[in-house]
């Protein structure tokens, strides 16, 4: 599934959305830690909200599934399997998610946003890399990288290759880009802004890789921006309770 979607929610279970994990399996630390925070969670939970780069790089070649992200899958996998449903946001170091997360997961996968009716609140959802319209670099850069004849380049490459290269451009990506992202923060609360005049109650976003929760009253009606962090250095990620709302978390790992 692609573009927008729109499904109330039903059950009496919590959500939660996470983002910017970046996993590489080089370090499996951060990924352990968030299988383990999957695991607790599997049985209060209803839907799992994956607002993209879970992954470093992640491409959906047919027949084939990444060795080092295998863990993580198939944590994902025994959430699908108890009835935890999936959606996935593609982040920019996602393309062509494919056949495991459409076909294994049976994952809802978005190209660029979604929305979702929350306790009678209209909730906007997306990864957050396309916040500012003036930023015509990135979205040349992005265009060049997310279109049909880049993935059938992606595909002849084969998984190895694509990966190689991939890795290589996030590398230098970093190095560049650092204060980017940083410039996302301000840029971000006006375009939750620009949404909440459309008639969204929430902006969910991630990219900017920092937590934030801005509460606004528009017409006197509240609105609220979340940025649900990162896996990475602040291990932050966002909480809807059907009973509660919805809540800001930061993870303790315990081990």
């Amino acid at each position: 599934m692609t573009g927008k979607g729109t499904v109330t929610q039903g059950e009496g279970k919590d959500w939660i959305f996470l983002s910017d994990a970046h996993f590489t399996g080089e370090n499996r630390d951060n990924q352990d830690r968030l299988i383990r925070f999957l695991e607790e969670e599997g049985e209060n939970l209803s839907t799992l909200v994956l607002l993209g780069d879970l992954f470093e790089f992640w491409f959906g070649f047919e027949g084939y599934v990444y060795r080092e992200y295998l863990p993580i899958l198939e944590q994902l996998k025994s959430l699908n399997h108890r009835g935890v449903r999936i959606k996935y946001v593609e982040g920019n170091h996602d393309f062509c998610l494919g056949p495991f997360f459409e076909e294994e997961l049976r994952a809802e996968v978005y190209a660029e946003e979604m929305e979702e009716t929350l306790g009678g609140k209209r909730v906007y959802i997306a990864h957050g890399d396309r916040v500012n319209p003036r930023d015509y670099e990135y979205r040349l850069f992005r265009r060049a990288l997310k279109n049909r004849f880049s993935y059938a380049v992606m595909r002849w490459a084969g998984p190895a290759l694509s990966m190689k290269v991939a890795k290589r451009l996030s590398a230098r990506s970093r190095r560049k880009n650092h204060c980017r992202l940083s410039s996302h923060i301000p840029i971000s609360r006006v375009f939750a802004m620009n949404k909440f005049r459309e008639g969204i109650d929430v902006v969910i976003l991630g990219h900017s890789h920092y937590p934030e929760e801005v509460l606004e009253r528009i017409d006197g009606r509240e609105k609220v921006y979340f940025n649900v962090g990162d896996w990475i250095t602040f291990f932050s990620y966002l909480r809807y309770n059907p009973k509660t709302g919805f809540e800001l978390c930061y993870h303790e790992d315990r081990v």
